[in-house]
Formats: structure tokens, C-alpha cells, sequence
């Protein structure tokens, strides 16, 4: 959870984080609610956002 942290307050790179990982943590974590899926979830979107800004400087 900590380069969670790390990564939302932009002191780690997203290429550090790894896709299978926050969806092993998002499995162990289901509760929508919990502090810590609403902290995968938006790890999760910037990971994500970081591939597809990637993927349109190819195109």
C-alpha cells in the first residue's frame, strides 16, 4: 500500500507499479467502500492512464 501511496502523490513512476499486483490486492480487498480499494482503484487508473498516453504516442 505504500507505493500505492507513493505513486498517487507522483513519488514513484506508474511503470514501477505492477498491473497483476493491484489486481491481487484489488481480490484481496472487494469491499467498494474500504479505504483500500478506493486506493487500488485510483493506483489502478493511473497505472492505466500511464499505458494508454503510451499507446496514443504510438499511433
Amino acid at each position: 500500500m505504500q507505493q500505492l501511496q507513493a505513486l498517487i502523490q507522483k513519488k514513484t513512476s506508474p511503470q514501477d507499479i505492477d498491473v497483476n499486483h493491484l489486481v491481487e490486492l484489488a481480490k484481496r480487498y472487494p469491499q467498494p467502500q474500504s479505504a483500500e480499494y478506493k486506493l487500488i482503484e485510483l493506483a489502478l487508473n493511473i497505472v492505466l492512464a500511464s499505458y494508454l498516453e503510451k499507446a496514443q504516442q504510438h499511433i
